[in-house]
């Protein structure tokens, strides 16, 4: 696919409070490989750490929240999507398309 085709995303998670700074580091890096598998380019990643959730999420009151800033053809988000989806390790996520 062209950059043409590439879409802006967004892409809000929260991860389990257990993690150590380790699983944090190491599930963040393969879902930024499955990004780039994807096609996705210019992955720019703002850790927001460990902050208090606004209602609580399976008896936990913390999270560790992450944002993704990327480039992506469409058909690429399904594969995101599923990663997030099916990792116990997540708790929350929101993957938006940025419109110019």
């Amino acid at each position: 696919m062209t950059g043409a085709d590439s879409r802006q995303y967004e892409l809000v998670y929260i991860l389990q409070p257990q993690l150590d700074d380790n699983g944090v580091n190491s599930f963040d890096g393969r879902l930024c490989d499955v990004i780039t598998a994807q096609g996705g380019s210019e992955i720019v990643t703002e850790p927001w750490g460990k902050r208090t959730l606004a209602y609580p999420i399976d008896r936990n009151f913390e999270g560790y929240y992450i944002l993704h800033r990327f480039q992506m053809p469409p058909a690429g988000t399904d594969e995101v999507d599923r990663t997030l989806r099916y990792s116990e390790d997540v708790m929350r996520y929101l993957l938006m398309r940025k419109d110019d």
